[in-house]
This record gives structure tokens, sequence and C-alpha cells, in this order.
């Protein structure tokens, strides 16, 4: 006790704590609390008593929906104190609310117009075609909204644009060269890091280049547009890239060695008996190619790859992949059964379903092809068809609504493994899943075999 007869206190300052970790801390300590949420314009109060949420307020929200408001609340500030209340809002237990919240968030984040996201973001647009230089400026500066922080013909000039104006994205033409041969990546990634979209024609020269510039820490592979209806999907892919570039944490990312060839192929085989479902969002390819690289033995699963990427990708991935991995990389393609040592790789879009047919053998299904992926409906069917003989890893950016996928994996016994926070250039959906605590651990894609090493 102090002179005064007053309990000492403490102040201080947590970093990187999130709304849903108060919550849990709250319920585990079991005592009289309130927390009260702050920002602009906005009010909240959690009240918890004997280790249970049991009632909330916000405006003229009460119970589980001022809860949900509360939770969804993107930033501001929080006391956490004693406190008590008379008023009982919330019956539920707090695994479950926390759990809807988290969903909740899931689907509101996933509301916002993709159409605002380029608004106060700037871009350097870095390629040696006048003409193609002035398309792609118009399409930033008129139809998405953004600042044109420069324009360079060439690496040099780029570099120069970059320390000067620090722009939120650059895109760039993998055919650029820089004096002495290196690769200009290499020179911005050292200089000045900052999100870096590739651009090209997708021959299998230029590919192979823009895989080698991912090793180096580029973001995203983007085809250059020939027509209106190309123009169209390269806007749409950018409205993408700039709903969270603020986020991005280009210095997470690891750069890979160029892989070697693959030393041997495994046949494939019959219907898989086990599936290894891969999530990646923006800035996961590199993770994808270390973890199938890092694949050495595979009995009896496949592996399905959802990722958020450029439409037209897909195809050239897989014969890229296909020289790296003792898997058999392929488009996957809807109706057709699941054989082991496969690895059917795709793109975020439509409704898939993982089923069995008459004879029992595991089909995809696209029943939908607008809109992005439904991954709750994926991982719901895949935990069904599969159970425990089903591995799910979640890469960076993984920012699809899947909290009902996820809890349905988990209680059908199957494995969820999410890429450590620190390596992600995208963390924020990594977190918040791991505040879910669904997950088996964290995992490292150079290191699979170490931890699903049995698995496969």
């Amino acid at each position: 006790m102090s002179r005064s007869g007053e309990k000492k206190k403490f102040n201080g300052y947590l970093e990187g704590i999130t709304l849903a970790d108060i919550v849990q801390l709250a319920c585990l300590e079991r005592y009289e609390r309130k927390l009260e949420v702050r920002g602009d314009g906005f009010r909240g109060f959690v009240y918890f008593s004997e280790g249970e949420i049991v009632h909330a307020e916000s405006g003229d929200l009460t119970g589980q929906e001022a809860f949900n408001e509360i939770m969804c609340f993107p930033g501001g500030s929080f006391t956490f104190t004693a406190g008590k209340t008379t008023t009982r809002s919330i019956y539920n237990s707090w695994n479950f609310l926390l759990m809807e919240a988290m969903q909740f968030i899931d689907e509101r984040n996933y509301t916002v117009s993709l159409a605002t996201a380029f608004t106060s973001l700037s871009v350097l647009v870095v390629d040696d075609s006048p003409i193609f230089t002035k398309a792609l400026v118009k399409l930033f500066d008129e139809e998405l909204g953004a600042r044109i922080a420069g324009k360079a013909s060439n690496v040099e000039d780029a570099l120069r644009i970059l320390e000067r104006e620090k722009p939120d994205l650059v895109t760039m033409d993998v055919n650029m060269s820089v004096a002495g041969g290196y690769m200009p990546l290499k020179h911005i990634m050292i200089r000045t890091p900052v999100p870096v979209a590739l651009m090209s024609d997708f021959s299998e020269t230029n590919f192979g280049t823009m895989m080698e510039y991912l090793c180096l820490g580029a973001l995203d592979l983007v085809e250059k547009p020939k027509d209106e209806e190309s123009w169209n999907i390269v806007g749409k892919r950018f409205k993408r890239l700039g709903q969270n570039i603020k986020e991005f944490r280009v210095g997470n990312i690891r750069r890979a060695r160029n892989p070697g060839v693959a030393d041997f192929k495994i046949p494939v085989g019959g219907p898989a008996e086990k599936l290894v479902l891969i999530l990646g969002g923006v800035g996961s390819l590199i993770e994808l190619q270390k973890l199938l690289v890092s694949i050495q033995r595979n009995e009896s699963a496949a592996v399905l790859v959802f990722l958020d990427l450029y439409p037209g990708v897909t195809n050239h991935l897989a014969v890229y992949y296909e020289k790296l991995t003792i898997l058999n990389p392929v488009p996957l393609t809807s109706g057709a059964p699941l054989l082991s040592s496969q690895c059917g790789i795709t793109y975020w879009h439509g409704s898939w379903e993982i089923n069995r047919d008459e004879d029992g053998a595991p089909v995809p299904e696209m029943h939908n092809d607008s809109g992005l992926l439904d991954a709750n409906r994926l991982l719901l069917t895949a935990a069904n068809s599969f159970g425990d003989n089903l591995a799910v890893i979640i890469l960076s950016g993984t920012d699809l609504p899947l909290t009902e996928g996820l809890m349905e994996v988990s209680s059908s016994g199957g494995r969820i493994f999410l890429q450590d926070p620190d390596t992600c250039l995208f963390p924020d959906p990594i977190l918040q899943l791991e505040a879910l605590h669904q997950h088996e651990s964290f995992v490292e894609a150079d290191n699979i075999m170490n931890i699903l090493g049995d698995f496969f």
C-alpha cells in the first residue's frame, strides 16, 4: 500500500494489442471490468463479469449488435478499468461472441468499395514506352484517382524520383535495365523499399524474369493490357492492390534464392486421401514458391492453391512450378477428381466446393464464377469431405471472410496453420485469425516438412 492508503498503479503502453486480446484477457481473469473504446465521433462500452461479456452499448445499440460495432472500430483509444453494470443484454458465451464478431469484421471489411481504394495514394510508373506510360498514367489518374508521383523511362530516373517522392506503389516493366547489368528491382529494394507491381507480356522469358523479381521482393505480376477488356482487368487488379497498400510491410518480405530444378517427380496417383488447402493474399506468391519447393515427399495428398492473383497468371504459374517441385502443378479445373500428388492452382474467384462423387472421389466444383472467392464455402465443404485428413495453410494477406469455415475445419479435426505475421507483407488478416486460437502453429514456408511431414 502507498502512504495515502491507495494501491499502487502503473501507467504503460502495450504495442500491437487488439480489442480481441483485451476481451480475452477480461474474460480469463473473471473480474468486474469495463472496456471503453473511443474515436472520432465514436464511443462504446463493454462490460465483463465472472468470465463472460454481460453487456455492450454504443450509441443507440446494445447487446451483441453493439459489441460487433465496437469490435469493428478501426482504431482509436481505449481504457480497461474496474467497472460494473446492473444491465445484462448479452447471454452467449464470450468464445461464441468473439467468433461472431470476427466474422462480422470479415464481412464488413469486404463490403468496402474498391472504387475508392486509390484515393490519396501515389504511383510511380516505370516504363520505356511513352505510349504505354501515357495510357497507364491515364488509368491511375482519371479512373482510379491516384496521384502520379512521377514517370520514369529508365531505372536511374526511377531511383531519383523514389527517393524524392516516396510513392505508395511502383509499376515496373521487367525489361528495364541499369548500368552494369544488375536487376533494377534489386537497386530499388536496397535503396528505397516500396511495393512494386511487375508488368510485362507473359511470354516464357518474361514470366521467368518476373518470378526472379518476386524473389527480390516484388508483390504482384500484372500482364500488360492489349485491348479494352484487358485494360478493365488491369484496372480492377490495381484497385485490389490499392485497397490495403498503406498496411503493407515491405520490410517483412524475406528474399528467396532462385530455386533449382526438382530432382524427381512423384507420379500422379489415384483419388486423394488427404488434402492440403492453401489460401494466399497479395504478396504470397513467393511464400507459395518456397512451400512447394520444400515438399520432399507425398504419398496420398492433393494440394489446392487459391491465390489473390491477376487472372491470367494461373496457367503460366503451373508451367513455371512444374520444373521446381516434385508435385504436379495444373490449373484447377472444375469437375475433375482430385488426385494424389497433383497441385491445382487458381485465383480468387467464384464459389468453389469440394464434394465426393458417386465413387467417393473428391471433386472440386465451381458453382458461380462471379465475385471474389467464397472462402467459407470452400472450407466448409473441404472439412466435410476430408475431416481430419485436411490441412489448411493461410498465407499473407488472406483478407477473405473465412471464420465460419475455419471453425468447421477445426471441429472436424482438420489442422490449421498460419504464416508467421513477422514474415507477412500484409500481416493484419493473419493477426485477426490468430486471435481465434484455431491454428496449430505458425508455419515457415521453407520448412513445411518439419511441421507437416507426417501429413504427406
